[in-house]
C-alpha cells in the first residue's frame, strides 16, 4: 500500500508553502490603489485599475511559484467540496461569457472578475487569523491617508478655501471624494475601513483607532451619500447585535437595553435618510427608473441573462426618457443597475443570481458557525473579533450596493475580493496543501538554471526600463507648474517598481527552478501589458486637448490609444468626432490615422469608418447613431455642392435612418429633431420640418412629469425655430 503523502496546514508557519511577503505585498498594493492619483489627467481611476492588475498578477505568480517550488498539490477532495459553490459560480460566469454578444466591450468586466477570483483564492488558501490581522493593519494605514485628505477637502469647502492644492477639488460640488475619485466610492471605502477599525479597537482599546473611526464617519457624512449612511447604521446594528449578544460578558446584564439602543440608532438613520431624500428626491427617482428598466432586461432573458458586463451596453435600449432629464445630458452612460443583486439577474439570469446567493449563504452559514464556536471560548475573543470585523467589512459593502455601484470600483473590488477570501479561510480553516517528499534536482540543472536566471534578469531589466520610459512620457507634462507633485509621484512609482523587481528576482533565484522563472517571465509580460490602458488614457487626454484646439495631429493620439486599449470601445467614437470636425475633403493616406495601405481617404470617410467600428461593438449607443446621422448629413450637403444629387439623396436617407435610431434610444434629444428638420428644409418640405420640431416641443409620449414636459413646451429656441419654418413655408 502506497504511503500517504504528508498534509501541510497553511497556518503552520514552519511548514507553510505560503511566502510571508505576499501579505505585505497585498497590503502595500491596497495602500497604493487607495491613495494613487494620476496628476496629468486628474483621473485616479485608470491608475488604480492598473495597480489592481499588477497586484493580482504578481500575487498569483508568487503563490504559484511557491507551490511549484515544493511540488505542492491543492487539488484535493476536501478543497473541492468546500469551494464547490464558489467554483460553480465562477465557472458558470466564465462559460456563459462566451455565449452572449458584445464580447469585446465586455472583456474588461471579465478581466476584473478574474482578478477578483484570483485574489479570493489566494486569500482562501493561505490566510489565517495572524495574516488577516497583519493585512488589516495595511487597510487601516490606507484609511488614515484617505480620511485625512477627505478632512482637508471638507476644510477647503467649508472653512479654509484654497487649502486643497489639487485643481479637481470642486468637481463634485459640496461632496468630498478624497483620493477615491467619487463620493459614493469614498463612502464605500470608509464604510468597510470603519468596521476593520472597530474590530481592532474592541480588542486593543487604542484611542488612535477611535479617532480614525471618527474621521471615517465624518468623511461618510460629507460624501452626502444617503445609501452609505443607511449602510453604516445597518452595519453598526448587525455588528453590535452580534458583539453584545455573543462576545461581551461586560454588558450581559444590560443586553436588552443596548439592543434597543442599536435599534433606535438604525431607526434614526432610516428617518434621517428619509428626510434628506425628501429634499433630493431625484436620486430616488433615478434609481427607481433604473431598477424598472433592469427588471425589464431580466424578463428578456430570465434564466441565463445577457452576459457578464453587458448591462451598460444593453441598458440603453431599455433606458427610460426620464433618466436623460435627471442626468441633464444626452451622452451620459449608466454603467450599472444601482443594485448589485438586480444587476446579477440582468447579466447572469436567475440561474446566476441563485448561484451568487448560494455563495453568500455558504459564507454566512460558515461565519455564523465559526463565530458561535469562538464566542464560547473566551481565550479566542481576539480571533472572534477579527472574524467579526471582516464579516462586517464585507457585509456592509453588499448592503451599501443595494442602492449603489461602488462594488464595481477598483478600490472596493480589490478589498472585497480579499475580505471574502479571508472570511472563507477563517470560516473553514486552512485548505489542504499536499506535498510529496522532496526530490533531487537532475544533473546539470544548476548550470542551466543560472543561464536561464541571467536571461530572466535581463528581460526583467528591459521591461523595467520600458515601464520607466512609458511612465515618463505620461508624467512629464506634470512638470508644468506641478513639480512637487511630479517628484512625489515619481518617488512612489520608482520605489514600487524597484520593490516589485527585487521580489521577482530574489524569489526566482531562491527557487532554483526553471519553471518558476517561466511563471515569473509570463507575469512580467502581463504586468507590462497591464500598463497599456493607462498609456491609452494619456493619449486620449492628449488627443482631446489637441482636438479642442482643432490640431490636425489629434487623430494620431487617438489611434495610439485605440491600439493600446482596443477594449475601450468609446475611443473609436471620439476619433470619429475629431475627423468629422476636421472635415478635410482632400483624399490622402495617413497611416497614423489608421488608414489601410494603398488607399486614399478624406476625413469624412475616416469618421465613417470610426463610427461603424464603434457601432459594431456597441450598437445601442444613442450618440454614435446621432453622430453618424450628422456625418451622413454633412456628406449629403457636400455631394449637393458637387452636383451629385443621386449620391446626396443616398446620404440623406442614411442620415434620417441613423437620426431616427438615435431618437428611439433617446427621444429627448433636441439636436436630433433639428437635424431631421433641417434635412426636410433642404428638400423644401416645410410641413415635415415643422412636424419634427413640433414633435420635440410636445415631448416624448412616455413622459408624463409636467416639469420635464415644460422643458420642451417652454424651449424658446425650439419655438423660434418652429415659427421660422412656418413663416418660410407659408404654413
Amino acid at each position: 500500500m502506497a504511503k500517504k503523502k504528508p498534509l501541510l496546514k497553511a497556518e503552520d508557519k514552519e511548514e507553510s508553502v505560503y511566502p510571508e511577503f505576499i501579505t505585505r505585498w497585498l497590503g502595500l498594493a491596497g495602500i497604493f490603489i487607495a491613495v494613487s492619483l494620476f496628476l496629468f489627467t486628474q483621473d485616479s481611476a485608470q491608475i488604480k485599475i492598473t495597480l489592481f492588475h499588477i497586484a493580482a498578477i504578481s500575487a498569483a505568480s508568487f503563490w504559484i511559484a511557491s507551490l511549484i517550488k515544493v511540488r505542492a498539490n491543492i487539488f484535493t477532495v476536501r478543497n473541492f467540496t468546500l469551494l464547490f459553490p464558489f467554483l460553480l459560480y465562477f465557472g458558470y460566469l466564465f462559460v456563459s461569457f462566451f455565449f452572449h454578444p458584445y464580447m469585446t466591450a465586455r472583456t474588461p468586466a471579465l478581466l476584473m472578475f478574474a482578478m477578483c477570483g484570483i485574489l479570493f483564492l489566494i486569500a482562501a488558501f493561505n490566510f489565517n487569523f495572524k495574516r488577516a490581522e497583519e493585512f488589516f493593519g495595511y487597510v487601516l494605514i490606507a484609511a488614515w491617508a484617505v480620511s485625512v485628505y477627505g478632512v482637508v477637502q471638507i476644510l477647503d469647502k467649508y472653512i479654509l478655501p484654497g487649502i486643497d492644492l489639487l485643481k479637481w477639488t470642486e468637481f463634485f460640488g459640496e461632496r468630498i471624494f478624497s483620493t477615491i475619485a467619487n463620493p459614493n466610492f469614498l463612502a464605500d471605502f470608509c464604510l468597510f475601513c470603519f468596521f476593520i477599525a472597530l474590530g481592532r479597537f474592541l480588542y486593543s482599546r487604542k484611542m488612535s483607532l477611535a479617532v480614525l473611526m471618527a474621521l471615517l464617519v465624518v468623511n461618510i457624512i460629507f460624501t452626502l451619500s444617503k445609501g452609505a449612511w443607511l449602510a453604516l447604521a445597518s452595519g453598526v446594528f448587525l455588528f453590535g447585535a452580534i458583539y453584545l449578544n455573543f462576545f461581551s460578558e461586560k454588558y450581559k446584564s444590560h443586553r436588552l437595553r443596548y439592543n434597543l439602543l442599536l435599534s433606535a440608532v438604525l431607526l434614526a438613520a432610516v428617518l434621517a435618510v428619509g428626510v434628506f431624500t425628501a429634499k433630493r428626491v431625484q436620486s430616488v427617482n433615478f434609481r427607481l427608473s433604473t431598477w424598472r428598466s433592469a427588471l425589464e432586461m431580466t424578463e428578456e432573458n430570465p434564466v441565463f441573462g445577457m452576459g457578464k458586463g453587458s448591462f451598460q451596453f444593453i441598458y440603453t435600449a431599455y433606458k427610460r426618457p426620464e433618466i436623460f432629464y435627471m442626468e441633464g445630458i444626452h451622452n451620459g452612460e449608466t454603467q450599472h443597475a444601482e443594485n448589485y443583486p438586480l444587476e446579477q439577474s440582468t447579466e447572469l439570469g436567475l440561474l446566476g443570481l441563485g448561484l451568487f446567493l448560494l455563495v453568500l449563504f455558504w459564507q454566512l452559514e460558515g461565519s455564523w458557525r465559526k463565530l458561535k464556536e469562538l464566542a464560547n471560548s473566551p481565550k479566542n475573543r481576539r480571533e472572534g473579533l477579527i472574524l467579526l470585523s471582516c464579516l462586517g467589512a464585507a457585509g456592509v459593502i453588499y448592503i451599501h450596493n443595494m442602492v449603489d455601484v461602488s462594488i464595481y470600483f477598483v478600490s472596493t473590488a480589490y478589498f472585497l475580493a480579499l475580505f471574502c477570501g479571508i472570511l472563507f479561510a477563517l470560516n473553514f480553516g486552512p485548505l489542504e496543501i499536499k506535498r510529496p517528499l522532496p526530490e533531487e534536482a537532475p544533473a546539470g540543472a544548476g548550470k542551466l538554471f543560472k543561464w536561464c536566471y541571467l536571461l530572466f534578469a535581463v528581460c526583467a531589466a528591459i521591461i523595467l526600463c520600458l515601464l520607466f520610459r512609458d511612465f515618463y512620457e505620461m508624467s512629464s507634462p506634470a512638470l508644468q507648474g506641478k513639480i512637487r507633485y511630479f517628484i512625489i509621484y515619481w518617488l512612489f512609482f520608482i520605489s514600487g517598481s524597484l520593490y516589485t523587481a527585487w521580489l521577482f528576482l530574489s524569489t526566482a533565484f531562491e527557487s532554483k527552478r526553471i519553471s518558476v522563472l517561466a511563471i515569473y517571465a509570463a507575469a512580467l509580460g502581463l504586468i507590462y501589458i497591464s500598463f497599456f490602458p493607462l498609456r491609452a488614457d494619456f493619449y486620449t487626454a492628449a488627443g482631446a486637448g489637441l482636438a479642442a484646439r482643432k490640431n490636425a495631429s489629434a487623430p494620431l493620439y487617438y489611434n495610439k490609444a485605440i491600439k493600446l486599449n482596443p477594449f475601450a470601445v468609446g475611443l473609436n467614437q471620439f476619433s470619429g468626432i475629431v475627423f468629422q470636425n476636421l472635415g478635410s475633403r482632400e483624399k490622402k493616406n495617413l497611416p497614423y490615422a489608421g488608414d489601410p495601405e494603398n488607399g486614399l481617404y478624406n476625413d469624412y470617410e475616416r469618421a465613417l469608418r470610426a463610427y461603424k467600428r464603434s457601432l459594431s461593438l456597441i450598437p445601442n449607443d444613442t450618440m454614435i447613431h446621432y453622430n453618424l446621422g450628422a456625418l451622413y448629413h454633412d456628406m449629403a450637403k457636400y455631394e449637393v455642392q458637387k452636383g451629385n444629387k443621386d449620391k446626396a439623396e443616398q446620404y440623406y436617407k442614411l442620415s434620417e435612418e441613423s437620426l431616427k435610431k438615435s431618437l428611439l434610444l433617446d427621444p429627448t434629444y433636441d439636436n436630433a429633431y433639428y437635424q431631421l428638420a433641417n434635412i426636410a428644409l433642404e428638400h423644401k418640405d416645410y410641413r415635415r420640418a415643422a412636424n419634427w420640431v413640433s414633435l420635440y416641443i410636445e415631448g416624448p409620449e412616455e413622459v408624463s412629469n409636467p416639469l420635464y414636459i415644460a422643458k420642451h413646451r417652454n424651449d424658446a429656441v425650439a419655438q423660434n425655430h418652429l415659427r421660422g419654418i412656418k413663416a418660410a413655408g407659408g404654413i
